[in-house]
């Protein structure tokens, strides 16, 4: 399983953490449309935080199939109504998994550029 990113409840609002790979390899473009996407989600995870009793909100990973997975914490989700949980929140999480599978091509792409120049 790849950890793709999560968003963590804090005594101060709310951390987005993002794979250290991932954040390395960020390109400019993708960072700003990323950044949008948390600053939307953190807004409405502000809202429904007193409802969560895990410290981690919301997370998205890639199983070992290729089948990526975001999820809610346990039980938070009966306090959402479902045209926000799953046209917002979901959809959400999708982009910004997306966004993360995005930055990993590109990167292996790009790699496998320069190991067949290398070879030429």
């Amino acid at each position: 399983m790849i950890f793709l990113f999560r968003f963590d409840v804090t005594d101060k609002g709310m951390d987005f953490i993002l794979n250290e790979e991932i954040a390395k390899d960020m390109y400019p473009d993708l960072e700003e449309m990323l950044r949008d996407l948390v600053r939307s989600l953190c807004s409405m995870f502000e809202y429904y935080k007193v409802y969560n009793k895990e410290k981690t909100i919301f997370s998205g990973v890639i199983h070992d199939n290729g089948e990526a997975e975001v999820t809610l914490s346990k039980g938070l989700g009966k306090y959402i109504d479902p045209y926000t949980k799953n046209q917002i929140i979901f959809d959400h999480g999708k982009l910004i998994t997306e966004l993360c599978t995005t930055i990993m091509d590109r990167r292996s792409a790009e790699a496998q550029l320069k190991e067949n120049d290398g070879r030429s």
